[in-house]
């Protein structure tokens, strides 16, 4: 009662009014139930990965996944897994989403924390897990006249996985007799690495050998010219250098190939089946699911939708987890945290036009400096793991009471 009285102060208790929830969301699915949310991109890339792992949990869960505003679609997901908005900040709203979902467990993934649907899952007494998110979230600095509402905060979750040492201290002054909050690191997006087709990836393997490789990969219309001028000017250091460029749609890829064959360009088209001989210059990948044949074949990847404003950037630890070096550009907005944890690790290098990609191509070409870059990437992707296989011990435990 003390606990869910600060939490009420915490969020305002803004009553609103009577919710209809099924008018507002899908029937909840039979059996067990997890509830996912995201506070931002890189939380949503890191739970997406994470998802796939779920189904190793006994029973298999059904999956609930929210997301902060503004994050768009995630595209398509397993049948067991079900994309909902999450309740506006009002206590009636909140409290309908809980009282009609049901969750039997939920994992939080990043600041800011939605203090009001945390409230109304504390009445509900759904066992909650907190990663991603920052001390200052729960401990913020300065004089607090709210010390009650942030503990009470803090003790609602049964789990808090932090960064490190010293958030998990401050965190753990809030935490009462809770269990301690454990310094692992964050839940990343590189825990699983995409798939590959194994028969296609030995056929191309004698194709390519002798030969240097780069991939641009997710490229977008405003960036090809940019990719090509680049390869363009590195052609001149190195005459038997391929480019494989998968554009953000594959349907664009016809069209592309035209484009690239009238400026001059010998070109592969991977839905056609084009054989990559000698005098293959550029490979367009227009296949769906290819990406993660070419991250293993490519030891440079540039990451697209970074040149030109307006996407925001891609995921850059599916090529990282796979061994690429990586190159991107300025506007990655939506994964400004994940590019900077690999620059400052020396896995990534930013570029900013064609000139400046061709250098950092021209620098990666020599195997040792391509080498010592990927592994750093490496390295940053992997970290997550410890994180992932944390979740789902929790989860399996949590799973294993609500049986009995």
């Amino acid at each position: 009662m003390y606990r869910q009285l600060a939490l009420s102060l915490a969020v305002g208790l803004k009553p609103g009014r009577r919710v209809d929830a099924d008018a507002l969301w899908a029937p909840r699915p039979e059996g067990m139930l997890v509830w996912l949310h995201a506070a931002s991109a890189p939380d949503l890339a890191a739970l997406l990965h994470l998802i796939p792992r779920l189904e190793t949990l006994e029973p298999m869960p059904s999956v609930l996944l929210t997301m902060q505003e503004g994050l768009g679609c995630p595209g398509a997901l397993p049948d067991h897994v079900m994309v909902e908005h999450p309740p506006q900040d009002t206590l009636a709203q909140a409290t309908a989403f809980v009282q009609h979902f049901k969750p039997d467990m939920g994992l939080y993934c990043g600041a800011p924390l939605r203090q009001t649907l945390l409230w109304a899952m504390e009445r509900q007494k759904v066992s909650l897990t907190l990663t991603n998110a920052s001390a200052s979230e729960l401990d913020p600095p300065g004089f607090r006249f709210d010390r009650a509402a942030q503990q009470a905060l803090a003790q609602c979750f049964d789990h808090i996985i932090c960064k490190d040492d010293l958030a998990a201290r401050r965190i753990n002054k809030l935490r009462g007799a809770k269990a301690p909050a454990i310094p692992l690191g964050r839940l990343e997006e590189g825990s699983v690495a995409p798939s590959a087709d194994p028969i296609k990836l030995e056929a191309l393997r004698p194709a390519l050998a002798g030969r240097p490789v780069w991939l641009a990969a997710e490229t977008r219309p405003g960036e090809e010219p940019m990719v090509a001028e680049a390869q363009r000017q590195m052609t001149r250091f190195s005459h038997r250098l391929l480019s494989v460029i998968a554009p953000d749609d594959p349907s664009r890829g016809i069209g592309l190939a035209e484009t690239l064959r009238a400026q001059g360009w010998h070109v592969a088209l991977r839905s056609k089946d084009d054989p990559i001989t000698e005098d293959v210059q550029v490979v367009v990948v227009d296949v769906c699911g290819e990406l993660g044949l070419w991250y293993r074949l490519a030891p440079i990847t540039f990451v697209g939708s970074s040149l030109v404003p307006g996407f925001g950037g891609q995921d850059p630890f599916a090529p990282a987890a796979l061994g690429s070096a990586l190159l991107y550009g300025p506007n990655v907005g939506n994964y400004l945290d994940s590019y900077s944890r690999l620059v400052n690790a020396g896995g990534a290098r930013i570029v900013k036009d064609a000139s400046s990609l061709a250098q950092g191509l021209q620098l990666l070409l020599a195997p040792d400096k391509a080498a010592a870059q990927a592994h750093a990437a490496w390295e940053v992707a992997s970290r997550g793991a410890e994180v992932t296989d944390k979740v789902l011990e929790i989860l399996q435990e949590q799973l294993d009471e609500k049986a009995f």
